[in-house]
């Protein structure tokens, strides 16, 4: 009985110790990990932040994001197409696509989708940073539109040809969008948004012209369902 109580007695006073042992690592870790921390908070808090960089040889804290900044402005790719023969006739009629979330109609209000992710408006919203010569997959999206592509059209929220034919042409319009202000005008007309087009952001096309362009790229041609 006598050596059950002595292992046991020192059995515990082992545990004990490894006990107080890793208190004491697990709170010096800590205190390292808020003493490292201070500049990172301190950069997160400034005004002119610095991402994706490490502060310690060890790295073992960082700061790390998607975006360093954003942009003041919003802009955006309309793409519409049209019935018209003629392009630049005066009298065309241009109907407009609209994607499931990004801004287009401005009666439609801000979508809330987090934590879904809707990739193709995403890329829309980068590509009316850029140019269309930037971003070739926006004329092989035109393409697929021309087509009326069942899965394409999968991804917008509202096709204008549905149930008709095809668009004989499509264009890329470029605009500037903003909010409109509470209890303002365009408000009062039920209007989430404000815009002013830009420019042209790439010019009409239609299937027979995209044939060389597509087949330069290796590109399937788009068919018509």
């Amino acid at each position: 009985l006598f050596y059950s109580i002595l292992f046991y007695s020192t059995l515990h006073l082992v545990f004990s110790a490894g006990s107080y042992i890793r208190k004491a690592v697990n709170v010096s870790l800590g205190a390292l990990i808020i003493f490292l921390s201070i500049p990172v908070v301190l950069n997160l808090i400034n005004s002119r932040q610095i991402m994706n960089t490490s502060y310690n040889p060890l790295r073992i804290v960082n700061t790390y994001g998607a975006f360093g900044s954003i942009t003041k402005e919003r802009t955006e790719v309309i793409i519409q197409g049209t019935s018209s023969l003629d392009p630049n006739d005066p009298d065309a009629v241009w109907e407009e696509y609209e994607f499931k979330c990004k801004p287009g109609n401005l009666q439609r209000r801000p979508c809330l989708i987090s934590p879904y992710h809707y990739r193709l408006d995403w890329l829309m919203w980068f590509a009316a940073f850029q140019t269309y010569e930037q971003n070739e997959w926006v004329i092989h999206l035109a393409g697929k539109l021309l087509a009326n592509e069942k899965e394409t059209l999968s991804l917008l929220a509202f096709n204008p040809f549905e149930d008709k034919a095809p668009p004989k042409w499509v264009r890329g319009e470029h605009f500037r969008y903003k909010f409109s202000r509470p209890g303002g005008q365009h408000a009062q007309q039920q209007r989430w948004w404000i815009r002013k087009r830009l420019g042209p952001y790439f010019p009409p096309v239609n299937l027979k012209g995209l044939k060389k362009f597509f087949k330069a790229r290796n590109w399937p041609d788009p068919k018509q369902n």
